[in-house]
């Protein structure tokens, strides 16, 4: 379990942040590129909002859980007897993995058909190809439901260990 969550850390970490690395430099020579000729990168914005902010936003969810980063509101149940609070945590996990399970399958669903029809968007003259960007929501949601998975099937276990954490 630790290799399946060091890689799926590694993985989410990486793309995430190749894609706000690649926002960055992209953003950077429109402004560049406006201030020295005057005109906007064609494709900039749909480029940036199509790829780079869905990766930037969804691709670290699984990351976030690995890492326990997830904001958690405990005022109540900290006042809890453990065996609640366990229990709780359970119900949690279960009804995380159903609804991310029901994301994954709905948002597969739309980047079948998006790839289907090879969608695109339009910018000044150019077809800007986004049927690939519809796939990112899937495999975020689908790792994010490998990663709760483990949660469940070894609740005690930490999916990197604590050392690691800090190198």
């Amino acid at each position: 379990m630790h290799g399946t969550g060091r890689l799926i850390s590694w993985l989410t970490i990486s793309l995430g942040g190749a894609a706000l690395v690649l926002m960055m430099v992209q953003i950077s020579a429109d402004v560049l590129f406006r201030a020295v000729v005057g005109q906007s990168l064609t494709g900039t914005v749909e480029i940036v909002s199509h790829y780079y902010m869905v990766g930037v936003s969804f691709l670290p969810i699984a990351y976030a859980e690995i890492h326990n980063r997830h904001i958690e509101a405990t005022v109540f149940t900290d006042l809890m007897p453990r065996p609640v609070q366990n229990g709780l945590r359970w119900i949690a996990l279960i009804l995380s993995l159903i609804v991310y399970g029901l994301l994954t399958y709905a948002t597969a669903i739309e980047a079948t058909k998006q790839t289907a029809i090879r969608a695109f968007v339009e910018s000044g003259t150019m077809r800007i190809v986004v049927w690939p960007s519809y796939w990112i929501l899937p495999v975020s949601f689908g790792l994010m439901c490998i990663v709760l998975v483990l949660r469940l099937v070894r609740p005690r276990a930490e999916l990197i260990p604590s050392q690691t954490l800090s190198s």
